[in-house]
């Protein structure tokens, strides 16, 4: 059985003022809560909150992935060893950041930025990990052991998934000690194992009971740019409330048809999963009109099916990009 469970909405949202540069900026925060179903189930779920922003500013120059603010203060005292950060802009284009100076940043990824450097408003955040989202020492309530025994969480990393779990009481001569691991790798810590925010997560549940995991932090208000590469394809929502079907953004590049040849967007419902496709271009006598529909129902507009936290693009096409767009009251935020 899987559940998820939305607590924050519009009205759990408080402004608060986070750290700025070169413009006032403020930020909403809130919370969430995802349950996790236990008895071995497979829980999808995402996180739709971020970090702080740590900088609000534009750019002034671009060159390549290496971006210049020569207005912003020393990133080298505000990117802090050892952390990773994202940079992220206002047309939903983001990128971890690989390196810096005082007043530039490089990207692991080349982004597509307007001509002009000063229309390039951006937010730097730091990259959240296993220990923020869950706690370094597991303050979440995972069941805890050997990578068998644990529950473990499933982090999409483009090729499959890495696995991470809570490793606690195993004897020393297995040579794993206490604390965030990650299956099939050597006894690292992987407390500061960094997790996108764009990603959705699975929750390997083997505790016998559900578990509820609570997740509070920043709201995003700006377009948010992600890629279906895989054929399966699992993304965070990255908005914690007024998502749906219709105001996505997913119709503007998802492939249209029917349920069978569409792009299919699975949504966790408990007792499985409901399926959404934009169905277009179909015979009349089958009855389907044009919109939004989910699979196996009755033809019925489902341009207002709320995401879940966490979605599976079901491609049914080549590798395409996808611009999720916030719900409109969040200009409002």
């Amino acid at each position: 059985m899987k559940k998820t469970t939305l607590l924050a909405g519009a009205s759990a949202l408080a402004a608060t003022l986070g750290f700025s540069y070169g413009q006032a900026f403020t930020t909403p925060v809130g919370y969430h809560t995802e349950t996790a179903a236990g008895g071995g189930a497979f829980t999808v779920i995402g996180v739709n909150l971020v970090d702080a922003p740590l900088v609000s500013s534009a750019l002034t120059g671009v060159a390549g992935a290496t971006l210049t603010d020569a207005n912003a203060p020393d990133f080298t005292t505000i990117l802090a060893e050892g952390s990773d950060y994202s940079i992220e802009f206002a047309n939903g284009q983001h990128s971890r950041i690989t390196g810096n100076t005082a007043n530039t940043v490089t990207t692991a990824t080349e982004l597509a930025l307007d001509a002009d450097p000063a229309n390039n408003s951006y937010i730097i955040r730091k990259v959240r990990t296993l220990a923020d989202y869950f706690g370094a020492d597991n303050s979440a309530g995972f069941l805890t052991g050997s990578a068998t025994e644990a529950d473990n969480i499933w982090i999409p990393d483009g090729e499959g998934f890495k696995k991470a779990y809570y490793a606690e009481g195993l004897p020393v001569f297995l040579g794993i000690t206490d604390g965030w691991r990650l299956v099939s790798t050597a006894n690292e810590d992987q407390a500061g194992f960094g997790i996108d925010f764009t990603k959705g997560l699975i929750v390997e549940r083997r505790g016998a009971e559900a578990l509820d995991l609570t997740f509070t932090g920043h709201v995003k208000l700006t377009p948010t740019d992600v890629t279906a590469d895989a054929g399966f394809t699992y993304l965070s929502r990255v908005y914690p409330t007024g998502s749906t079907l219709g105001n996505s953004g997913i119709a503007e590049t998802a492939l249209r048809g029917s349920a069978t040849d569409a792009t299919n967007i699975w949504m966790p419902d408990g007792a499985g999963f409901k399926k959404g496709y934009f169905a277009e271009g179909l015979p009349a006598f089958l009855g389907i009109t044009d919109g939004w529909r989910l699979v196996s129902t009755a033809n019925e507009d489902q341009t207002d099916f709320p995401l879940t936290s966490g979605i599976i693009v079901q491609r049914n096409q080549d590798q395409f990009d996808i611009t999720l767009t916030p719900p409109a009251f969040y200009a409002d935020l």
